[in-house]
């Protein structure tokens, strides 16, 4: 698949030669292929917006080449120019741009008068769209009439009626309340996946950019770099004879192989493999073999550790990773003690005293770490409770491990300190998966000489 759009070598410059000059885009090159949802992210000022109207053909004076279905902008005709606004795009604006005078219908007919549609077939796409988008109920309004959130519906309905192939939206919910903005954003997502529309999306909110097929970042007019959320839309380069039976061997070990369509994607999966071979020893696939049963563990609370083991112990010809049962059987015990940990967050009656002390005592056990001085282990006790309750954060945390016994800290080896704040932040993240199904309960930190006298008495 051809790109549909692509951009080589473009820069922008404002005012140039004169004392105020201002380089707005920088030597961009990028592609894009029919049906992407793309984001131009960046602070203000980084030329995200430039590059669109670039794009669109509203920049003048503009340096480099931008093509469109492979049409050079600069070789258009000026009936081409027109065609290519009233027909291959749509725009929308974070300012609605609707005529105050005009009817919501009205509005929304626009680009059909201006390319002379006939006036029933115009009538029925708007109500049409307006049906769509739900607005329809207020098409004889003015737009000052309506609020933001309807304003916006109506705006995409005008930039959808002359059935353009990419849509442009210059941060289209920039104006528009949190509610109003999913609404929108949903709309998009929508356009791009059941109507195949390419979406480009100028935003400076990272909220946003899980929608996106890929990131662009951009700053200072440069682009920084681009990351993929999902498989970029251009086919696998078809395999010559003499590469087919290296690549039939290569797939008997890298399974995943099949699922990487481009060089973007090729490169991160060279690298994941060749990180976690050199750094864990095992393959990206044998550790989503992990990954899975380990979700498993996790999702069902179960504390059954069988299907670890055997994974771990099974040969390779098994499907299994083929360690040694020691080391299978410890790696287990690892994977089920923190499980263990995580899940007692779970119970419906959470004694916090008990609790701390439990992680407490896994950290210890985890990192070999043998105490004597009770003092030391109740400071370790609070800081723990502490980042339960979310009082302190990771930082905080390490930093009280790591301060000296004559400052109020526990004293620990820096680098100790830090691997506890790291194993901390995931049974962190187990307990934010597990309290959102449950009702939350507060932590309160239990006094050990009060829970001493209760077990007296």
């Amino acid at each position: 698949m051809k790109p549909q759009i692509k951009i080589k070598n473009l820069s922008v410059t404002y005012f140039k030669g004169k004392s105020n000059e201002v380089r707005a885009l920088q030597n961009i090159n990028l592609e894009i292929f029919p049906g992407e949802f793309v984001i131009f992210f960046g602070p203000s000022g980084c030329g995200k917006s430039t590059l669109m109207y670039s794009i669109a053909g509203l920049e003048k004076g503009i340096d480099g080449e931008i093509f469109i279905d492979e049409q050079n902008i600069k070789d258009m005709s000026t009936k081409q120019f027109e065609e290519y606004h009233q027909k291959k795009i749509g725009m929308i604006f974070q300012a609605y741009y609707l005529i105050s005078s005009l009817s919501v219908a009205k509005n929304v007919m626009l680009p059909q008068i201006a390319i002379g549609g006939d006036k029933k077939e115009r009538s029925e796409k708007a109500d049409k769209l307006l049906k769509h988008f739900g607005v329809y109920e207020q098409k004889g309004k003015l737009p000052q009439e309506l609020s933001g959130g309807q304003q916006q519906r109506v705006a995409i309905c005008r930039s959808l009626i002359n059935e353009p192939d990419i849509i442009f939206a210059d941060e289209p919910v920039g104006n528009l309340d949190s509610k109003s903005s999913e609404d929108v954003m949903e709309l998009l997502a929508k356009l791009n996946s059941e109507q195949k529309k390419t979406i480009i999306l100028v935003t400076h909110d990272s909220r946003h950019l899980d929608l996106a097929d890929r990131v662009f970042y951009l700053k200072d007019g440069k682009h920084e770099q681009t990351k993929a959320n999902r498989k970029i839309f251009q086919p696998k380069r078809q395999l010559l004879p003499e590469e087919k039976e290296s690549y039939e061997k290569l797939r008997q070990t890298y399974k995943k192989l099949d699922d990487v369509d481009d060089n973007v994607s090729l490169e991160y999966y060279k690298a994941k493999n060749i990180a976690t071979e050199i750094l864990i020893g095992l393959s990206v696939d044998e550790m989503e073999g992990i990954e899975q049963r380990i979700d498993q563990l996790l999702s069902s609370g179960s504390g059954n550790y069988d299907p670890i083991f055997s994974y771990l112990d099974k040969g390779n010809k098994q499907g299994g990773l083929d360690m040694d049962v020691r080391t299978a059987k410890k790696l287990t015990k690892k994977f089920g003690e923190l499980s263990r940990i995580i899940h007692e967050f779970s119970k419906e009656v959470i004694n916090p005293g008990e609790h701390a002390e439990n992680v407490r005592q896994y950290l210890y056990t985890e990192f070999e770490i043998k105490s004597k001085n009770q003092k030391i282990d109740d400071l370790v006790n609070k800081v723990i409770l502490k980042r339960l309750e979310n009082d302190i954060d990771k930082d905080e945390f390490e930093k009280i491990l790591d301060k000296a016994k004559s400052k109020g800290g526990a004293g620990f080896d820096s680098r100790l300190a830090h691997k506890m704040a790291r194993r901390m932040e995931l049974i962190m993240l187990g307990k934010y998966q597990l309290m959102m199904r449950q009702p939350s309960k507060k932590l309160e930190l239990i006094d050990r000489k009060e829970t001493d006298n209760q077990d007296e008495s």
